[in-house]
């Protein structure tokens, strides 16, 4: 499995537009906000997460979360699928 830290900072990265400056996760407890991530980038992320892991839009329409882990544990409660390997991520982030 590969470790979701790794997936979200790379998600986020792409989710970012490109002149902002990148703060990635290191722990699960990160918020968003410290990590200069803005509700617009979260939408964009869920969007990503969904193809990813396999969640129906109106699933993940109504999530809010405001962490690492919050969305951790909103993907593992309705994923129904999970990516492999990064080349998978890269290529679903495309």
């Amino acid at each position: 499995m590969t470790d979701f830290i790794e997936i979200f900072n790379y998600v986020a990265k792409v989710a970012r537009p490109a002149h902002t400056k990148e703060s990635n996760a290191v722990s699960m407890e990160d918020q968003f906000q410290d990590i200069g991530l803005d509700s617009l980038d979260g939408l964009v992320m869920l969007m990503y997460f969904d193809d990813l892991y396999g969640i129906a839009d109106e699933v993940s329409k109504e999530w809010t979360p405001k962490s690492v882990q919050e969305i951790y544990d909103l993907i593992m409660a309705n994923k129904t699928k999970e990516p492999v390997s990064m080349e998978e991520v890269a290529e679903v982030c495309k």
